[in-house]
């Protein structure tokens, strides 16, 4: 009786598959940060920057396109102290709070455009069949205004054209033998393909599994600590609590009542109080249309600094400089995700 009870009420509501895809893309990019690729990407880009305007752009831009295979979180984790060095190392922290928010934005928004870039995609991935074609369909405007828009804020800053010199050295990972980092590359190539798979359906979820659990104990078996384990117990929370509300029956009706045909205002407002992966979870269970809600939880990222909790984590990073007035860090994150957020909600009302 009790083991009914715990299959029916607990394991049956929780989605392995997105559980253990989540974990092998942790450990598998925590691997290749390890190697320090991420942080020479970074270094060799904003090496040719000889203006303000060109390095906030290097670093903005770069992390809009690195979150899209690494998360916007782990983006955040490569990107934000590597960015605090290199302000400080050319006497501009003055502008630490504008770029920091930019990246912050840039990394919750360009994440959208794949469905590895953030732990919502992910889940809704799975839990629709949504294949690439209709993925890519329903992300990309919201992605390309987000570019321009990231692209607007730049560029129209008024001491853009002020000068820097960027030391072409800053410190990077020790990563050991040249043998031994192009056998480790290798497998994390490997690894990373092998999630893709089955990430795309090409390949079950358990193979995927096994197969990476295997090459990580063989190639570094620390990697297993560098998986945000909180990030997959607050999953499995959700999933069990979700899964059993939306078996009463009459708060079932009422909840697709509510989200039905308002998919995408729906995620964006509850995201604003839940953050975007818990409401990505919850409304996953009322309702069909699935391309809505990807793209009103993703745009939900945007506006309270909880609607994506990787935005915390820029705050963190930022919090912990010399000087740093985490008052008017908030307030100017707030002014421009409100921007961000009236943009986009724009675009879907012109492109539904």
């Amino acid at each position: 009786m009790k083991e009914l009870f715990v299959y029916r009420y607990i394991i049956d509501k929780i989605d392995i598959g997105t559980l253990a895809i989540l974990f092998c893309l942790m450990a598998v990019v925590a691997g290749f940060d390890s190697l320090g690729y991420f942080d020479r990407i970074a270094s060799r880009l904003i090496q040719k920057a000889s203006t303000l305007r060109l390095l906030m752009m290097s670093v903005v831009m770069s992390i809009f396109f690195l979150s899209m295979l690494v998360t916007n979180d782990v983006g955040l984790i490569i990107m934000v102290p590597f960015t605090i060095q290199v302000f400080h190392t050319v006497g501009r922290s003055d502008k630490l709070i504008k770029v920091i928010v930019l990246e912050t934005i840039a990394a919750n928004l360009g994440s959208m455009l794949t469905p590895i870039g953030n732990p919502q995609n992910v889940y809704l991935y799975q839990h629709y069949h949504l294949g690439l074609p209709s993925f890519t369909r329903a992300v990309l405007p919201y992605a390309l205004a987000s570019a321009a828009l990231l692209a607007v804020f730049v560029l129209c800053d008024a001491q853009g054209k002020a000068a820097v010199h960027v030391r072409k050295t800053f410190a990077q990972k020790e990563t050991g033998a040249a043998g031994k980092r192009k056998y480790l590359t290798a497998v994390y190539l490997f690894l990373f393909l092998i999630c893709i798979c089955a990430v795309m359906d090409v390949i079950h979820y358990g193979i995927m599994l096994a197969v990476v659990a295997v090459g990580l104990a063989a190639a570094n078996r620390r990697l297993f600590r560098a998986v945000n384990y909180a990030l997959l117990g607050k999953f499995v929370v959700l999933f069990v609590v979700v899964g059993n509300l939306a078996d009463i029956s009459w708060i079932g009706q009422h909840l697709q009542a509510l989200v039905s045909g308002n998919e995408f205002f729906a995620g964006v407002a509850l995201s604003q109080l839940l953050s975007n992966v818990p409401t990505a979870i919850i409304l996953s269970k009322f309702t069909s249309n699935g391309a809505e809600l990807l793209t009103g939880v993703n745009v939900g990222g945007l506006g309270t600094l909880i609607a994506s909790m990787a935005s915390v984590i820029s705050l963190e990073y930022y919090g912990k400089t010399q000087g740093a007035q985490k008052g008017k860090y908030v307030a100017r994150f707030t002014l421009y995700n409100v921007i961000f957020l009236v943009c986009l909600i724009a675009v879907h009302c012109v492109c539904p």
